[in-house]
């Protein structure tokens, strides 16, 4: 056998080996991520979000009705924070209740709505889809 061949071989166990090892090291990861319980039989990763959704609501009672995103989906909390929804506009001439989006909050209520945005919207908020409503 040549030294090329030799080498060649040598690489091809080298490789075989090193991704057997690979797959059995990212199996074990894997196990070790899923499955654990805590007490009162949850999950760790739903006690995570149970957390999460609790923390929010502790927010919203501190601050601004108008930030409580508790009943949004992610994918709704993901477009807030995407088009950089905030409760107070960082500009007096650009909020939300002067833009063509939003939609009136019903009486009585603090917060009202958007056509963009979901959930509750503060009359003195902004995101970046502010559009100036007509005169």
């Amino acid at each position: 056998m040549s030294n090329n061949q030799r080498n060649e071989s040598s690489r091809r166990e080298f490789l075989a080996v090193a991704t057997g090892l690979g797959v059995i090291a990212g199996s074990a990861l894997l196990a070790g991520c899923g499955g654990k319980k805590e007490e009162g039989g949850e999950k760790k990763a739903a006690g995570g979000e149970k957390k999460a959704a609790g923390a929010e609501k502790k927010a919203a009672a501190a601050g601004n009705a108008c930030d409580d995103v508790s009943k949004l989906s992610d994918a709704e909390k993901t477009m807030r924070t995407s088009l950089k929804y905030t409760s107070k506009s960082p500009n007096p001439e650009q909020i939300c209740k002067n833009c063509v989006l939003y939609q009136p909050a019903a009486a009585g209520a603090p917060c009202g709505g958007c056509s963009v945005v979901k959930g509750p919207i503060a009359p003195e908020g902004w995101c970046s889809s502010w559009a100036k409503k007509p005169a």
